[in-house]
């Protein structure tokens, strides 16, 4: 028997040396750097989907804070638009349908000037009418 020929051997069978020397004849040096190319391929591939990963997770972050610039632009867009509307409102309670450029553009000077106020205004000094108008 196989396994009583060596006394320190831990195999108790001889299939078990069998499987032994198998195991060991397949671990030979090109066995073994194989086996090492593959790992290190494998851990350059984790290496680049980690830093795909970190770029997805910037790129979120960068659109979250755009994300929250545009919705308080909306916001203030919101605010600027009721107002507007509110003032349209008081102007048309009046009987007023449009003040003289210059007037407006006096009043604007006391109150802050917006894009959207200037656009109104200068459409109107060109001579543009608003829809419905």
């Amino acid at each position: 028997m196989i396994a009583e020929c060596h006394i320190n051997c831990l195999v108790e069978t001889d299939a078990q040396a069998y499987a032994n020397a198998e195991f060991i004849a397949e671990a030979n040096p090109a066995t073994v750097l194989a086996l090492l190319d593959e790992r290190e391929r494998n851990q350059q591939y984790i290496k680049r989907r980690d830093q795909e990963n970190e770029d997805i997770a910037l790129t979120v972050g960068k659109l979250r804070v755009e994300l929250e610039a545009e919705k308080q632009r909306a916001k203030v867009l919101f605010m600027e638009n009721a107002r507007l509307k509110s003032g349209i409102a008081g102007l048309i309670h009046l009987g007023i349908r449009y003040a003289d450029v210059e007037v407006m553009k006096i009043a604007g000077d006391a109150q802050l000037s917006t894009p959207c106020t200037d656009s109104i205004i200068n459409s109107i000094a060109t001579g543009i009418r608003i829809k419905g108008e």
